[in-house]
C-alpha cells in the first residue's frame, strides 16, 4: 500500500484538506489526467508561468482555508495573455483578502485551460458503515439540481465502473445528442478506478471530489480537484467468530430459560411454553430461584445448579441482572445467549449493554438480543418466542433463512409464511444486536444446508461492510433479500464536497445491496413475495415474460410495472403462434405479445397455452391471470398448473377477489407455485426472479 507523503505532509500540519496543487499531484501519480498547471507564489513569476504554460488559462488562488473557490472570488478564467495573467494574480487575491482576512495564501495556479465538453463528478467518500465510497453524475451545477448520481462501494472492476458510467438516468447525455458527439465512456471508467486505488490506498482520505471532469470524445481531464481528509483513528477491530459459533442457536440439545415463570401470560411462562410443550425434543431447564417447578418440570435457583451442559440459555430477566447472569453463563460453558429483555440501549442504558457486551467476549459467548423475540428452528422446532401458539402461527419446515430487527415485522412474516405454505429453515429476530448482527447471520446462513433463501429485514445496521462482503460472497448461489427502512437520513450529515453531500446514507447503503448482489425490496410485501417466489420457482433461462389471462386489466397493470423495471414482454415467434391458433378455440385472442383467453376461457384453454409457451426458449417467466369469478374456468386449474409446473419454467400467477378466490389461491400455493393479489407485485416478483437470475450468471 502506498501513502502519500502529499497527505502525510499535510497532517503533520494539522490540515483538513489538501490545497488544489497538492490534490492534483497525487491525482497525477495514480494515473487521473490533469491539466498541466504551475504555481505563481509572487506576482514577478506570473509572465514566465503563464507564457510556458500557453494560453489561454485558468487561474485559482491556493490556500488551505480556502475550499469553495468560486464563493471567495478566487477563480479567473479564459485569460489570453501575460498581462491579463498578471492582472487575474492581482484580482485574485484581492477579493480573497475581502473575502477571508486571515486566509493563508500559497500563491496563484495557472493551469491550460479545458475545451468545452460534457462535464462530470467523480467522486468518494469514507461511509461510516460502509467504507470507501465512490460515486459518478453529470457534473457542474447538474449534480446538485438533479441527484443523478450512481453509487458503488471500492474497489471496483473497470466494468463495474462502466456500469456506474450508463447507469446515471441522463446517460443519454453521455453517447452523443443533437450532434454533440458521444463522451469517450472509457476514459471516465478509468479515472473512476483510479479514483478508488488511490481512496483505499490513502485511508485519510474522507472525502474527494473530481468537479468537474470535463470528458471528449477522446479523453476526459478533472480539471478541479478537491479532497479533504480526516484525523480519526481507524475504527475499533471486532472481535471476529467463525459461523459456526451460531450453531447452537438453531440445534441446540438442551435450553435453560433464565426467568422462567409459573405464571401464565408472563414472558417467561410463553417461553417455556414454547419450547418444552410443542415439538422440540431438547432438554430444558426453567431458572428461577423463587420457584420449585414451573410446567411440570423442575426448576433451578440458577444456571450453576443444571446437572448437566447447557448449549443455548434465554434470558428474560430485568436488564440490571443481565450482566451478572452472563458471568455466571461464562463460568458454567454457556456459550449462546438470547436475550429476550428489554431495557438496554433502547432506553438509553446504554452502560449495562456494553458490561454485556464485554463479559460475554471475555466468555467467548454468542449473544442474539438484547430486546427482541429470538430465534426459530422449522426442522428442530427450537422455539424462543413469547407469543402463544394460540396467537401466533408457526410455519412448517423449510428452505428459508429470515433474519429481522423487529420482533413485530417478524411475526407478521411468520404468519404470512404460515398462511401461504412457505416453509422456514431458521428465523431471528436480533432486537439491538450487541453482538450477533446481519454479516454474522447471512454468513452463518450462507453456509446452511437447509437455507436456499434469505430475506432480511433491517432498521439500522451492525457493520454494513461485513454484510455487503457476506454478500457478495453468498449471493451467486443463494438469493438474499433484505428490505431497509429509515430512508429520510439522505444528506444530513455535514460535508464539505458535493460526493459527501449526495452519497447519503441510504442511498450508499442500497447501491452497495445492489452491488453485492442482494435484492433489494421497497416495501414489506415485495420482501415476501420475492422471499417466496425465490424459495418456490427456478430461476428463469431468460429475462422475458409472458402473460396469459382470462380478464386484460391485471395485465395492463403488470406490464407497465415490468417496463418500470426495464424488464420486458416476450414477442413470441411465428411457430409459437402458429401452434397456440391451431390448439386453442376461436374465442381466444392472441397477438406476438398477449395470449387472451377471454372470459370464455377453461382449465384446458390455460393448459393449452401453457404447455405450448413452456417450449418457447424465449419465454423466461409465465404469469397466468386468474379471474376466478368467471364460471367457465373451472377447479381442473389446479392439475393443470400441477402438470405445467413439472415442465421447468418458472411460474408466478396472479388473483385477486373474495372467498372463493382465496381458496383456489391457497390450493395453488399448496402445490407450490406462487399468487399475487395484484399485477404490479407479480411484476416485482418476476423482477427478483431475474435479478438472481443475472447474479447467479444464469442470464447475462
Amino acid at each position: 500500500m502506498r501513502t502519500s507523503k502529499i497527505i502525510e505532509a499535510a497532517r503533520d500540519s494539522k490540515r483538513t484538506s489538501l490545497t488544489e496543487p497538492e490534490a492534483k499531484l497525487l491525482c497525477k501519480s495514480y494515473g487521473i489526467p490533469v491539466p498541466e498547471f504551475q504555481v505563481a507564489c509572487a506576482l514577478e513569476e506570473v509572465p514566465k508561468i503563464s507564457r510556458e504554460l500557453g494560453f489561454p488559462l485558468v487561474g485559482k488562488i491556493v490556500s488551505p482555508q480556502i475550499i469553495h473557490k468560486t464563493e471567495s472570488g478566487g477563480i479567473v478564467s479564459n485569460i489570453q495573455s501575460a498581462d491579463e495573467a498578471e492582472n487575474a494574480f492581482r484580482c485574485i487575491i484581492g477579493r480573497v483578502r475581502q473575502h477571508n482576512a486571515t486566509a493563508s495564501i500559497d500563491g496563484i495556479l495557472f493551469e491550460r485551460m479545458e475545451p468545452p465538453g460534457i462535464e462530470v463528478i467523480v467522486g468518494a467518500t469514507q461511509d461510516a458503515q460502509f467504507g470507501k465510497t465512490l460515486l459518478f453524475g453529470l457534473g457542474g451545477v447538474f449534480v446538485e439540481a438533479m441527484r443523478d448520481v450512481t453509487i458503488r462501494l471500492a474497489p471496483i472492476s473497470f466494468q463495474e465502473a462502466m456500469s456506474m458510467v450508463q447507469g446515471i438516468r441522463s446517460a443519454g447525455i453521455l453517447k452523443g445528442h443533437r450532434g454533440v458527439p458521444s463522451a469517450d465512456l472509457k476514459a471516465i471508467a478509468n479515472i473512476i478506478c483510479a479514483v478508488s486505488s488511490l481512496v483505499l490506498e490513502n485511508d485519510n482520505i474522507s472525502e474527494l471530489d473530481l468537479n468537474p471532469v470535463i470528458v471528449h470524445e477522446r479523453g476526459a481531464t478533472a480539471v478541479d480537484a478537491r479532497i479533504i481528509l480526516s484525523h480519526e483513528p481507524s475504527p475499533v477491530t471486532v472481535t471476529a467468530y467463525p459461523a459456526t459459533s451460531l450453531q447452537n442457536f438453531f440445534k441446540a440439545e438442551s435450553v435453560a430459560v433464565i426467568g422462567a415463570s409459573s405464571t401464565p401470560g408472563k414472558i417467561g411462562y410463553e417461553i417455556l411454553r414454547s419450547i418444552s410443550q410443542y415439538d422440540y425434543s431438547g432438554k430444558v431447564y426453567p431458572v428461577n430461584p423463587g420457584s420449585d417447578s414451573i410446567l411440570g418440570m423442575k426448576c433451578y435457583p440458577s444456571i450453576s445448579e443444571i446437572p448437566e451442559k447447557v448449549d443455548l440459555a434465554v434470558l428474560t430477566v430485568p436488564a440490571k441482572l443481565v450482566p451478572s447472569i452472563v458471568e455466571q453463563c461464562g463460568i458454567n460453558d454457556v456459550k449462546s445467549l438470547v436475550i429476550v429483555s428489554g431495557g438496554f440501549k433502547e432506553t438509553g442504558a446504554d452502560e449495562t449493554e456494553e458490561q454485556t457486551v464485554s463479559t460475554a467476549r471475555r466468555h467467548g459467548i454468542r449473544i442474539i438480543g438484547p430486546n427482541c423475540i429470538g430465534v426459530f428452528d422449522g426442522k428442530s422446532r427450537l422455539d424462543t418466542f413469547f407469543q402463544s401458539h394460540e396467537r401466533m402461527l408457526r410455519p412448517g419446515g423449510g428452505n428459508v433463512a429470515f433474519i429481522t430487527q423487529s420482533g413485530t415485522f417478524g411475526t407478521m412474516i411468520l404468519e404470512w409464511a404460515s398462511e401461504r405454505g412457505v416453509g422456514i429453515s431458521k428465523f431471528v429476530s436480533y432486537g439491538n444486536r450487541c453482538d450477533v448482527d446481519e454479516g454474522d447471520l447471512l454468513e452463518f446462513f450462507g453456509q446452511d444446508n437447509e437455507t436456499s433463501t434469505i430475506g432480511i429485514y433491517a432498521e439500522g445496521l451492525g457493520n454494513g461492510r461485513k454484510l455487503y462482503d457476506a454478500a457478495r460472497r453468498i449471493t451467486p448461489s443463494k438469493p438474499v433479500v433484505i428490505l431497509k427502512i429509515g430512508k429520510t437520513d439522505l444528506g444530513s450529515k455535514a460535508a464539505k464536497s458535493h460526493t459527501g453531500w449526495l452519497a447519503g446514507s441510504y442511498d450508499v447503503a442500497k447501491a452497495a445491496f445492489e452491488q453485492s448482489g442482494m435484492i433489494v425490496s421497497e416495501n414489506i410485501e415485495q420482501l415476501f413475495d420475492a422471499i417466496r417466489v425465490l424459495s418456490s420457482q427456478p430461476l428463469p433461462t431468460t429475462s422475458e415474460v409472458v402473460m396469459v389471462t382470462n380478464g386484460a386489466g391485471p395485465c395492463v397493470m403488470a406490464a407497465d410495472r415490468l417496463a418500470e423495471r426495464s424488464m420486458k414482454i416476450v414477442q413470441l415467434s411465428q411457430n409459437t403462434l402458429s401452434e397456440l391458433t391451431s390448439k386453442l378455440p376461436p374465442y381466444c385472442l392472441l397477438s406476438e405479445t398477449t395470449v387472451d383467453l377471454t372470459g370464455s376461457a377453461t382449465s384446458s384453454d390455460y393448459g393449452s397455452a401453457l404447455r405450448i409457451l413452456a417450449k418457447d426458449p424465449a419465454v423466461g417467466i409465465m404469469m397466468p391471470f386468474f379471474v376466478f369469478q368467471d364460471t367457465p374456468l373451472d377447479e381442473g386449474i389446479v392439475e393443470v398448473l400441477k402438470d405445467v409446473k413439472t415442465l421447468g419454467k418458472p411460474l408466478i400467477c396472479c388473483a385477486a377477489g373474495g372467498v372463493y378466490t382465496r381458496t383456489m389461491t391457497r390450493r395453488i400455493e399448496g402445490i407450490g407455485i406462487p399468487v399475487c393479489e395484484t399485477g404490479d407485485r407479480a411484476a416485482d416478483a418476476a423482477y427478483a426472479l431475474v435479478r438472481q437470475a443475472y447474479v447467479s450468471g444464469r442470464v447475462k
